[in-house]
């Protein structure tokens, strides 16, 4: 069991880094609805890998979404959530 957790995690990562071009690629197009889903994805799932930090930053980014938060703010956690994100990039 062990070995497939560890799998799993390995492959959150991965799953992660991906998600994190994404994100940037609507930031770059300012598509606010379109980033909710990645985020909304992360949120959910990081914190099963102990990964805490990055989720609670990913939940941060949709609940400005949906409260239809500057788009300043909205930038502001995009990017706290994307350091999170590139430091798990370079770690792996």
């Amino acid at each position: 069991m062990d070995e497939r957790l560890a799998a799993l995690g390995a492959r959150f990562v991965e799953q992660a880094i991906e998600i994190a071009d994404a994100i940037e690629a609507c930031l770059a197009r300012q598509a606010w609805v379109e980033l909710a889903a990645p985020c909304h994805s992360l949120a959910g799932r990081a914190g099963m890998f102990g990964y805490t930090a990055i989720g609670d930053a990913a939940r941060a980014v949709e609940e400005a979404i949906d409260a239809q938060a500057s788009r300043g703010e909205i930038e502001h956690l995009a990017a706290e959530l994307l350091d999170r994100l590139n430091r798990l990039r370079q770690d792996r």
